[in-house]
């Protein structure tokens, strides 16, 4: 199968490596820069260092253009193009101008208050107000949207587009529709939450299914990984497997999407240089209020964080608190300096003032009570050189944040105090933040108990000297090893070796967001080409039709419990009737309807059809008709005329137990199968009690002519030799074999994973490359039929066209139509009335 050739080995090509003639657009809310206005009129431009995502961080062998905004509020418009010009030229960076209302929407609306705590685990609820805004949403998808066409402006083709963090989660999708072929990869800085909480958001398949639409997606940690797996599964019902290479993929729309658990770092090139600099005096430090802390040689525990509730600095406060009260020790000669930066990517914390005052309010009393053991500052930002110095003065250094991906202090701390020869210090870090697992040396803690956060504490200010340096030991190591310049590196390089894609392979489908998909079709698989169709069937003299009922000459019914033909009934439109009665009153043409429902729902439907054969149950019991061959008008027959039903049974009896185990599940029964369908239930354990059910069937039936096979949603026992695509072999054998001549037309049409067995075994029996073989599916997915329509009333238009049209002598009647070939493929875009068809001959 095209569709699904597309393994690991071949989406990861081995030894890829990054030059410089590779181009990498990097697409970011925030630019690595510093941009402000001049005293004397210009600018003040420098790169930011501290986003990691700067070129001498990174350091990538590759040309690297940045595309985002910055902090600046740059109102006229002369001003916008000025600086723009201005930053491309000289910092090879694309620069986004949000208007203030948008910017606020955007950001502090829709990223901060609503987005942001769902990444981090915390679920919204409805109080006063629905927190889900759609002016908000509107907002974000415009700046996802003018994003994506920054892009565009410098996109020619050959570039690698990596997109960053939650701000940009819809941008992929927007970068899509404009270029099906690029090459997206996306890194989650955030950390992504589990699937309950996932599914609370309003616009969840909208944002997944943007992000399944890039080649390449990189979490920081394997947690973050598996609960984006769940949700791709519990939500779209994908699955992922590991693949060659140690890859994760998941399988979505014929395309493989690859995961990437990727570590990030810091610089220690620039940790290095920075505290080099400070050394020197090159950089001035803005400590005055510290250093008066420093110099009364107290044991320092340190700690840097936001004003923001998810970093819990509260908990930690609180545990201090209980600690000086529980060990009177620690009361003199220790001291914790909270440092609180009120501003993010220097843009203000909304809610950090109210933060602010409830942590004052904490340290009062703390300092009330036991004078000079906490010194809180509140900053607006707090530059790198402030940080090294604090770590460099530090014994422990405590970070207890609720929920938190990436956040390189820890990093820092044990980085500084190797490389100025400082002691070795201790690591407490919160076991919710990124780095907790990979800072082996570390002490982690669960921020939410004091007492362990407590008993944490003193175990680190009691630490031998001897044990910090083994501890510290293995960290520096990991840090060394796992930097930035190497995240970065790994990440584009494996980006660049994703299989390019084809634009023969691949076709959009879908309006809105919510639907929007890129769908892999392979090279082979187009729309259905209606004029040909037609020409052909024209000049046959034996035809076969081969047509699936639900979903193909009618709308699907639903796959759960309750299907509603059973009770407004299985009538179909007199249409679709008089087209099938056209054909078969034809004697050079035999149309067989396939079907998985009973005889008798069957025959209610299409009973009333003359010279119309029928396969039920999907071919278990079967009825010969018409095609101009009088022996094959007969009674009903069984495509395996004699087997034991005495499985049933015993497969009912092990189904029923499963479906008491598994909430949702239950048994159907069919002609030639019984049906154990756990849609409904919860997909991982509805999964398990599968695989279980599975190996239990195997086992009881193996006496019996039954196969036991898995689908999505279900497991099924049914008769060896009875499906679809051996009825579709038989019926093609049987008008073969009648003396009246070779079929020189087949078309079968039909639109679910049964249908795919008819593809494939009359493929098989006459040839894939066959011009007189139409195989066509309903919609447009990965399909072993070599066509496709997007909808079953362009079936019922094909077969308006043949009764109209195809009896004729060849291109009689069409006009210019016959022999045009219709690139679109759509039925609808010919018209399906015969009125329309007559106005374009």
């Amino acid at each position: 199968e095209q569709s699904r050739s597309m393994l690991a080995g071949d989406m990861i090509a081995a030894g890829s490596k990054l030059s410089a003639d590779d181009h990498v657009l990097i697409v970011a809310y925030h630019l690595p820069l510093k941009v402000a206005r001049a005293a004397g009129g210009g600018y003040v431009i420098e790169w930011d260092d501290e986003r990691g995502l700067d070129r001498a961080g990174m350091n990538l062998p590759a040309q690297c253009t940045y595309i985002g905004c910055i902090e600046l509020e740059v109102p006229s418009i002369d001003e916008q193009e000025v600086l723009e010009e201005l930053l491309f030229k000289q910092y090879g960076c694309i620069v986004l101008f949000l208007n203030p209302e948008l910017h606020r929407k955007y950001y502090h609306g829709f990223c901060r208050e609503y987005l942001a705590p769902i990444m981090h685990n915390q679920m919204h609820v409805t109080q006063d107000a629905d927190p889900f805004v759609p002016d908000e949403w509107r907002a974000y998808c415009t700046v996802s949207q003018m994003f994506a066409a920054k892009v565009m402006e410098v996109y020619s083709g050959s570039e690698m587009i990596w997109v960053h963090d939650y701000h940009l989660l819809m941008v992929p999708s927007c970068i899509v529709r404009k270029v099906h072929l690029a090459k997206i990869g996306f890194f989650m800085h955030a950390p992504f939450p589990s699937s309950d909480i996932w599914r609370t958001v309003s616009v969840r398949l909208e944002l997944l299914r943007s992000l399944l639409n890039v080649d390449l997606v990189g979490f920081l940690m394997f947690e973050y990984t598996r609960n984006f797996l769940t949700c791709c599964k519990r939500l779209l019902g994908l699955e992922y497997e590991f693949q060659k290479g140690g890859f994760l993929g998941v399988e979505y729309e014929g395309r493989h999407v690859i995961l990437q658990v990727s570590t990030f770092g810091v610089s220690p090139p620039g940790v290095a240089a920075r505290l080099a600099a400070m050394e020197r005096g090159d950089v001035r430090v803005d400590v005055e209020s510290l250093a008066a802390v420093y110099k009364r040689g107290a044991t320092v525990i340190a700690s840097v964080d936001y004003l923001d509730r998810l970093k819990g600095v509260a908990p930690k406060l609180l545990a201090w608190e209980a600690l000086l009260r529980d060990y009177p020790h620690y009361r003199t000669g220790h001291v914790l300096i909270q440092v609180c930066v009120g501003a993010r990517n220097r843009i203000q914390i909304e809610t950090a003032p109210a933060v602010g005052r409830e942590l004052q309010a904490i340290v009062t009393r703390i300092n009330g009570a036991y004078p000079g053991t906490v010194h809180l500052e509140v900053r607006g930002c707090m530059g790198p050189a402030e940080r090294l110095d604090l770590w460099c003065h530090s014994h422990v250094m405590l970070t207890t944040a609720l929920r938190e991906a990436i956040n390189t202090t820890p990093l820092e701390f044990v980085l500084a105090r190797h490389l100025a020869n400082r002691a070795a210090g201790v690591c407490v870090v919160s076991e919710f933040t990124g780095f907790a697992r990979m800072l082996c040396g570390c002490l982690r803690v669960n921020p939410n108990s004091q007492s362990e956060l407590v008993e944490t504490l003193d175990t680190a200010l009691n630490m031998s000297a001897e044990e910090r340096r083994g501890r510290a030991a293995k960290d520096v190591a990991h840090i060394q090893r796992c930097t930035l310049e190497a995240f970065a590196n790994r990440f584009v390089t494996e980006l660049k070796a994703t299989k390019t894609k084809r634009a023969e392979d691949f076709v959009c489908v879908g309006f809105g967001l919510s639907k929007f998909r890129l769908v892999c079709m392979g090279a082979n698989f187009k729309a259905l080409d209606t004029a040909e169709v037609v020409e052909a069937f024209q000049g046959a003299r034996r035809r076969a039709l081969l047509l699936d009922w639900g979903g193909t000459l009618a709308a699907a019914a639903s796959k759960g419990f309750y299907d509603e033909r059973e009770t407004a009934g299985y009538a179909l439109p007199q249409q679709v009737l008089d087209a099938l009665a056209s054909l078969c009153a034809e004697p050079s043409c035999a149309v067989m309807i396939m079907s998985g429902l009973p005889k008798e729902v069957v025959l209610s439907a299409f009973g009333a059809v003359p010279n119309l054969s029928l396969a039920v149950e999907h071919g278990f019991n079967f009825r010969l008709c018409g095609g101009g061959a009088p022996a094959l008008r007969g009674e009903w027959q069984q495509l395996t005329p004699e087997y034991d039903d005495g499985w049933r049974s015993v497969a009912r009896s092990v189904m029923s137990v499963y479906a008491d185990r598994c909430q949702g599940a239950f048994v159907q029964t069919k002609g030639c199968s019984m049906l154990w369908n756990f849609a409904s239930s919860d997909p991982e354990f509805g999964y398990m009690q599968g695989k279980e059910l599975q190996t239990t069937l195997q086992h009881v039936l193996a006496d019996f002519p039954v196969a036991v096979r898995t689908g999505k949603g279900y497991v099924e026992a049914c008769l060896k030799e009875v499906n679809k695509g051996a009825m579709a072999e038989r019926f093609v054998s049987l008008l073969e074999a009648d003396g009246a001549g070779p079929l020189d037309f087949v078309l079968c049409a039909g639109d679910d994973s049964t249908d795919e067995l008819m593809f494939a075994s009359l493929k098989a029996k006459l040839g894939e490359a066959n011009p007189k073989l139409f195989t066509v599916t309903v919609g447009r997915k990965p399909s072993e039929a070599s066509s496709y329509v997007d909808e079953p009333r362009d079936i019922v238009a094909l077969l308006e066209l043949l009764c109209s049209y195809g009896f004729r002598a060849r291109g009689a009647a069409l006009g210019g139509m016959g022999m045009v070939k219709k690139s679109s493929g759509s039925i609808s875009k010919l018209g399906a009335s015969h009125s329309n068809l007559a106005s374009l001959a």
